[in-house]
């Protein structure tokens, strides 16, 4: 096994990447993946070695993708535009041998003593030589051999490493192909989730090169020109998070730019209503809900092939169980409130060297709890209610509170700080600080644009006297929400 295959098998004169101006069939992404490989040989990469990829949604990404797996390597994912110093913290769990740039990251990541980890620029003339023709390497591996390490900041704000293996991911693909509303080799899709999250990585990139659909790149988020795009390429398959569909609704775009969509889907965080009305009644377009995690590769609940019901993210995905429970781990009754578990071979192996807490939300018979809670109706659609951990998704992405507020205490002059999330229009949530000491918003602002992803700054700061924390030192993030 080895999910590099994903590239083989199909007509070499098959359109596979529209990137801009160039296209790029799939016997060309072959010899070009060949290509880089001889490189990546060169520098020693090979089995079980980690490669960093700082590269955006591009044709790029996709062949060192597909080059470092293929070599039996594990791909490390990473957002190309993140500080220096968030990529260190990550960077340093994995130790990767090598980090690739790609054009996105090239402006931020271009030494190797910032970095702290050799750095390969794949922008640079020549990098790469040409193609020859050659076919790829691809190594077979076991099931359970690491393909990805997908990195994130875990509730205590250090970072963690999601481990996910070959299997992982394969066995995602074929449980959506078999759900009878799968992608065909006719399909085109549009890549604008990002490709270093998992629903952008396994639901689009993978599974589009799997079935042998085309792949549209869109390089950045900017709500007209996906439809641009869509209506360019006469997209098929639309997938994205909620605040893209709350931005494709209100766009200043014909109302007919959907109109090529066979399949509409939203995942990363719950849809708003309004939302779903707003695209239906504008578009003529349904939208359909899923629910998963990183850990879960990521799907756990779809809503393809399924009569869609506006407040639900779908049904379980054929192969997936779940189960709702109540605190001590016993079922909850239908119709009741319970904590999310999910058991299926798409759940990942564990966070890499962190045992302690993989035991916290893995348990020994593979059923992993997920902080969020949710109720089933009597037709086993599923709907989500709350989270129990202290998350902030962000425009679909993860903030961790603890992760900003450890980098807001490295500011002089903060004594403390609470980070907490609030309903935000365009963005679904936003970032709330709530801090005391004597550093001004303007020193906040400054500190926090060496250390964070845009969208894990806080947009607001509170400044207090007291912050409020409960006997056993914990905070109290209910009483400023």
């Amino acid at each position: 096994m080895n999910l590099a295959n994903v590239m083989m098998g199909h007509d070499a004169d098959r359109l596979a990447l529209i990137d801009g101006a160039e296209r790029t069939t799939f016997g060309a992404l072959r010899a070009r993946v060949a290509a880089l490989q001889a490189v990546l040989v060169d520098r020693g990469i090979g089995v079980d070695h980690t490669v960093a990829l700082a590269i955006g949604n591009d044709a790029d990404f996709a062949v060192s993708t597909l080059a470092v797996l293929g070599l039996g390597g594990v791909v490390m994912p990473l957002n190309p535009t993140s500080p220096v110093a968030e990529l260190r913290r990550k960077l340093d769990v994995a130790n990767p041998e090598l980090l690739l740039i790609g054009h996105a990251g090239a402006d931020y990541l271009d030494r190797d003593d910032e970095i702290g980890v050799p750095t390969f620029d794949l922008t640079a003339p020549d990098a790469v030589p040409a193609p020859t023709g050659a076919e790829p390497i691809v190594v077979d591996r076991d099931d359970d051999a690491h393909a990805f390490y997908m990195a994130t900041s875990g509730v205590s704000g250090n970072a963690k490493v999601a481990i996910l293996s070959h299997r992982n991911l394969d066995w995602m693909q074929e449980a959506l192909a078999d759900t009878g509303q799968a992608l065909s080799g006719d399909d085109i899709l549009l890549g604008v989730l990002p490709f270093n999250h998992i629903f952008g990585l396994n639901v689009v990139l993978l599974s589009a090169l799997r079935e042998g659909a085309a792949l549209v790149m869109q390089h950045r988020f900017d709500p007209v020109e996906s439809m641009r795009l869509v209506k360019e390429h006469q997209i098929t398959t639309l997938a994205g998070a909620p605040p893209m569909w709350q931005r494709w609704a209100a766009a200043d775009v014909p109302d007919d730019s959907l109109a090529s969509l066979n399949y509409a889907a939203s995942g990363a965080a719950a849809l708003p209503l309004g939302v779903f009305e707003a695209v239906r009644d504008r578009f003529g377009v349904e939208i359909s809900q899923g629910y998963g995690l990183t850990e879960t590769s990521p799907i756990v609940t779809h809503g393809r092939g399924h009569t869609v019901r506006p407040s639900s993210v779908g049904k379980v995905l054929e192969g997936v169980e779940v189960a709702l429970v109540d605190e001590s781990g016993t079922p909850v009754a239908l119709g009741d409130e319970g904590e999310i578990v999910v058991r299926s071979p798409g759940v990942f192996k564990g966070y890499l060297d962190d045992q302690e807490t993989t035991d916290s939300v893995l348990t020994e018979d593979g059923w992993l709890w997920t902080g969020d809670v949710g109720i089933f109706d009597e037709d086993g659609y599923l709907y989500l209610v709350d989270r129990i951990k202290d998350l902030v998704i962000v425009s679909g992405f993860n903030v961790y509170p603890a992760e900003v507020e450890n980098v807001l205490m490295t500011c002089p002059g903060v004594t403390g700080a609470i980070v907490t999330g609030t309903d935000d229009a365009e963005t679904g949530e936003a970032v709330v600080a709530h801090v005391t000491g004597t550093a001004t918003e303007s020193e906040l602002v400054s500190h926090v644009e060496q250390h964070l992803s845009r969208y894990k700054r806080p947009s607001v700061y509170h400044f207090l006297d007291e912050l409020p924390i409960a006997a056993n030192g914990k905070a109290i993030r209910r009483a400023l929400r």
